[in-house]
């Protein structure tokens, strides 16, 4: 910035966190190969509600701004708002409803939960349950028999099965690793793992790519955009209980459960990094965020189960969130009390000071 003839630098000062635009720019990036596997694949359908999700996010904007007229539109925000809703929708849902219904719910979480300020509701979960209990007939359901959830390794029957798809690449990709790699520490990797975490082919495209999603997490990670305790706890925790306790509850053994199909099914890994730790929906300290992690991937293994379920992680979101509210109220009192506490010796000796007079 210059004034007559000088510039005037912020140094040596520096952001502790990367700015608002920094961050946006960051994730729309990142989720932007999402879009274009969505286009090398032939998913219209799902890039059709991706377009609905993200006009109907433009526009509420738009309105927001003519209510309430503010002079700043901001644009990246939304879009990535936009785009991480049409992300969790499934292919065959309505275009017309869905465009409307995303209208609706971010006006409602923007007015109604948010004050004219953020939510205190993660906005995207909030749109998919809605769209979740209003059209839950296209949200498919895979049907697992108890005998399968009582294998330790489910999702290797299931891709025999064809219920996950294995692609022609694959066997080579397999056979490469198992050959250099998984050779030498005596063991072996069947067919159908990697395409299971290239492209899972479910419906939901937020659920599909998982390794796009993997390194997605490491730029976000490496900008310091994100803090890895809230999904490393939600994963660790989430993954724990599946391997121990799953395969009990249909008569199996204990601690046998497939971590991996819970881990790269149902969206675990894209809701681990893109949408739990979502900004001002966690708490702030440290206790608090352990706390809201560990609940968060207890609440997984509840509703979600051992994977392949196509809502279970936005319900998980959705109680975490409550669960964060209740958090961040006691931050706030425990904040207040060290306050108090602080001025309470300033206050004792203003009171001595005056009976001394």
């Amino acid at each position: 910035m210059k004034h007559k003839n000088k510039i005037i630098s912020l140094r040596p000062f520096c952001f502790l966190t990367p700015s608002v635009s920094t961050i946006s720019v960051t994730i729309l990036c990142i989720l932007l190969p999402q879009i274009l596997m969505l286009f090398l694949t032939r998913s219209f359908n799902s890039l059709l509600l991706l377009c609905c999700s993200i006009t109907a996010s433009l526009a509420t904007e738009a309105v927001d701004k003519l209510c309430i007229r503010k002079q700043h539109f901001s644009v990246l925000p939304v879009l990535i708002q936009g785009i991480l809703i049409g992300l969790f929708i499934p292919a065959d849902y309505p275009p017309v409803a869905f465009f409307f219904l995303t209208g609706i719910m971010l006006l409602l979480t923007k007015y109604v939960f948010g004050l004219h300020a953020g939510s205190w509701i993660n906005t995207t979960a909030a749109t998919i349950i809605a769209a979740y209990f209003i059209g839950s007939v296209w949200f498919p359901a895979v049907h697992v028999p108890v005998e399968q959830i009582q294998s330790p390794n489910m999702s290797l029957l299931l891709i025999q099965e064809g219920v996950l798809p294995v692609y022609r690449f694959d066997s080579a990709i397999t056979g490469f690793l198992n050959e250099h790699i998984f050779s030498a520490l005596g063991t072996a990797v069947p067919d159908g793992y990697i395409s299971l975490l290239w492209d899972s082919g479910s419906a939901i495209p937020a659920f599909r790519f998982n390794i796009l999603t993997l390194i997605g997490s490491l730029f976000l990670f490496s900008f310091r955009i994100l803090d890895a305790l809230i999904p490393a706890l939600f994963i660790g925790v989430y993954l724990g209980l599946v391997r121990l306790f799953c395969p009990v509850f249909a008569g199996g053994m204990f601690g046998t459960g497939d971590c991996l199909l819970a881990l790269l099914t149902g969206g675990t890994l894209f809701t681990a990094f893109f949408i739990l730790p979502w900004f001002g929906t966690v708490p702030m300290t440290t206790c608090g965020k352990v706390f809201y992690g560990i609940f968060a991937g207890i609440a997984a293994f509840f509703i979600s189960g051992f994977g392949l379920s196509t809502a279970g992680a936005v319900f998980t979101v959705f109680s975490a969130n409550i669960v964060s509210v209740l958090i961040q109220f006691f931050e706030q009192k425990m904040s207040d009390s060290v306050l108090y506490s602080k001025k309470l010796p300033k206050i004792q000796s203003m009171q001595e000071l005056r009976n001394g007079y």
